[in-house]
């Protein structure tokens, strides 16, 4: 079958309205641990300080994976990426480091 401009202007508005017009609360979460032989240093221990604005959220400080060394990134304040969410920190389990990520 030979497509014209005209099929293929439908094609793309179609698919285009199938990504973009979808409902938004619709979401898929995917946890991907990074396969890290040395575990963490300790962490370092932070006083949270009160929230600069209502709304809020904690991301606590925590060690990254970065140029294959630990790097420790302090704790802070942001906004959620969409309302109710909540930090769920990174964590080390059996060799495996998983980055932390935004639940809902």
């Amino acid at each position: 079958m030979k497509f014209t401009r005209l099929h293929l202007l439908v094609l793309a508005l179609v698919t285009f309205a199938a990504i973009f017009a979808a409902p938004s609360q619709a979401s898929a979460a995917v946890n991907v641990g990074i396969q890290i032989g040395t575990p963490p240093p300790p962490v370092v221990v932070e006083r949270r300080w009160a929230p600069p604005y209502r709304g809020a959220v904690w991301v606590g400080g925590h060690h990254e994976w970065i140029n294959g060394r630990w790097v420790w990134v302090g704790g802070y304040y942001t906004y959620p990426p969409r309302r109710g969410g909540y930090w769920v920190p990174a964590r080390y389990r059996h060799g495996y480091y998983y980055p932390g990520h935004w639940g809902y």
